[in-house]
């Protein structure tokens, strides 16, 4: 299906900020699109009993059972840039505010809802695009983490992004080093590097494998 340029950049605005009825089905196409990335992310957080978890842009909160499932007495907070997406997420996700679980925020990356040294798992899928104030954004992570605390950080890399036509809208591109460098930059150890071919896709008359990377991360001891 070929778009115009408005319709790209409209898609652009809703991949960063989902709202409104589009923003709903942008973000079950993200679900779907994006599957085996959340399920690979889920298993790198290697989540303990008790843990407590933040997740940053969460969309529609899809996959907030799948996280939930993995251990006992787990504490899942999740914050988004987009109010209608954390009012789905809550409806999505009623049984698991009402138990105490999970709880859900319209906020910024930059300024989250939570103590200092409070969070053991923070992660964050396919924002990384849309960050404006690295310095505020990972000093906040750095705050929130205890100090053995992980940051998993998901993403596709640039050569993949750019083969995207609504990425070229306000969207920044990242290498796997070109990532990696940034976190050590604000005094986060990358401790591994996972990277996933996915099955091809075919994107005007070409097929070519996308692909993710999840970098693991923690504060520095240094």
């Amino acid at each position: 299906m070929d778009f115009t340029e408005d319709e790209y950049k409209e898609i652009a605005a809703q991949l960063r900020k989902p709202n409104g009825e589009l923003g709903e089905i942008v973000a079950e196409k993200m679900n779907e699109g994006n599957l085996l990335m959340n399920q690979n992310t889920i298993k790198a957080l290697n989540i303990s009993d008790s843990d407590s978890i933040l997740e940053i842009g969460m969309g529609n909160g899809f996959f907030v059972k799948d996280i939930l499932s993995l251990a006992d007495g787990l504490h899942y907070i999740g914050c988004d840039y987009s109010e209608d997406m954390v009012l789905l997420s809550q409806k999505v996700n009623a049984r698991f505010i009402d138990s105490g679980s999970a709880r859900f925020f319209h906020r910024k990356a930059e300024e989250l809802p939570v103590g200092d040294s409070s969070i053991d798992i923070l992660f964050t899928v396919n924002t990384l695009y849309f960050w404006e104030d690295h310095t505020a954004i990972l000093s906040e992570f750095r705050r929130v983490l205890n100090q053995n605390g992980k940051l998993i950080l998901s993403f596709r890399p640039a050569e993949v992004m750019e083969l995207y036509p609504p990425t070229k809208y306000n969207f920044d591109y990242y290498s796997k080093e070109e990532a990696a460098d940034l976190l050590k930059e604000y005094g986060l150890e990358v401790l591994e590097v996972q990277e996933f071919e996915e099955p091809p896709i075919e994107r005007d008359g070409q097929s070519f494998p996308p692909k993710h990377v999840i970098l693991i991360s923690g504060i520095s001891k240094t």
